[in-house]
């Protein structure tokens, strides 16, 4: 027997970092997906290979690479639960780019664990997975928000209030716009990131504090223009949003330099995604406009994907 599960990865549409002080939230998943495969393994043993990190593991032998220590993680709650595990070929294949923001951390735990339990013969339940892969993320992000389990496990757009106020949200996506993903070309530290916008909130907290009400009043809004499929409007929002976000000081010139020319070519909407001082940036276009948007951002940016939002979330398959 065979098992495969795949888990998409996110992008944060409205809140990021104004969600820290309990503003919300509006996620998406995205259709790049994190794969594992679980077969049998003849000598006993279990075998862990990441073809996107070119590194692996043996089980129980010596201490796997920092990278690797998630899924190393993941084993030995399972092996707590459940008891001995069987000898396994595990392989994971990933479409998500690493440090972009795109939850690629989350959708290697949700997809390593689902497979796992399934290969054994536990039905992986989502409160099951998700409460492995949030142990797995503790590993890489220290205090994870729950944000990127929470959208990789459902798929689909996602309002978010905090780890224990997660509810879907029905938006009503039209094929008339795509989405595109532009990387900045500029790694950062996710959590030095916060600690810099977390000290300027402290230093200016009366500031800072109506910026971060102005956010929740964006977000807000845009969850009812999502329901009515208002992407036009959504666009805009995305554009003051991210006004926001010069304001606490998470742009950078290359950032900036990607949405201006993006607004000037023809997008709807463009805004950093995620936190921001490098990172990512996402734009809301229409089909029509987007050959024209891409062309003229291709000398800012060599790593412009288009993604499909909403898809499904975590899917499980098994081969005999």
């Amino acid at each position: 027997m065979k098992v495969c599960c795949r888990a998409p990865g996110k992008t944060i549409w409205f809140g990021e970092h104004f969600v820290v002080k309990g503003m919300p939230a509006i996620a998406s998943s995205v259709d790049l997906y994190v794969r594992t495969r679980v077969e049998p393994n003849k000598n006993g043993k279990i075998r862990f290979w990441s073809k996107s990190l070119e590194k692996g593991f043996v089980y129980g032998e010596k201490e796997p690479d920092k990278e690797l220590l998630p899924f190393k993680r993941i084993l030995d709650l399972i092996r707590e639960e459940h008891g001995e595990l069987p000898g396994m070929k595990i392989t994971i294949d990933s479409d998500i780019p690493i440090s972009y923001g795109l939850g690629s951390s989350a959708a290697s735990s949700i997809s390593f664990a689902a497979a796992v339990l399934k290969y054994i013969g536990v039905e992986p339940s989502p409160e099951h997975v998700r409460r492995l892969s949030l142990e797995a993320e503790k590993i890489v992000h220290g205090r994870p928000s729950g944000i990127d389990t929470a959208i990789s496990l459902r798929g689909g757009f996602i309002y978010y209030r905090g780890p224990e106020d997660i509810k879907p949200l029905n938006a009503r996506w039209s094929n008339e716009y795509t989405l595109l993903v532009i990387g900045t070309g500029v790694t950062r530290s996710t959590g030095l990131v916060v600690k810099k916008v977390l000290e300027r909130y402290e230093r200016f907290p009366n500031i800072m504090g109506k910026i971060y009400e102005a956010a929740s009043e964006i977000t807000m809004t845009a969850k009812e223009l999502m329901i009515e499929g208002d992407w036009i409007r959504i666009g805009e929002l995305m554009n003051i949003n991210h006004g926001l976000l010069v304001s606490i000081g998470v742009a950078i010139p290359e950032t900036e330099r990607i949405i201006h020319n993006s607004l000037r070519l023809g997008a709807i909407g463009a805004k950093i995604s995620g936190a921001g001082m490098g990172g990512i940036v996402i734009v809301l276009v229409k089909k029509k406009d987007k050959e024209a948007v891409v062309d003229g951002i291709t000398s800012f940016s060599n790593e412009i994907i288009e993604v499909e939002p909403g898809v499904a979330g975590l899917e499980c398959r098994v081969e005999e």
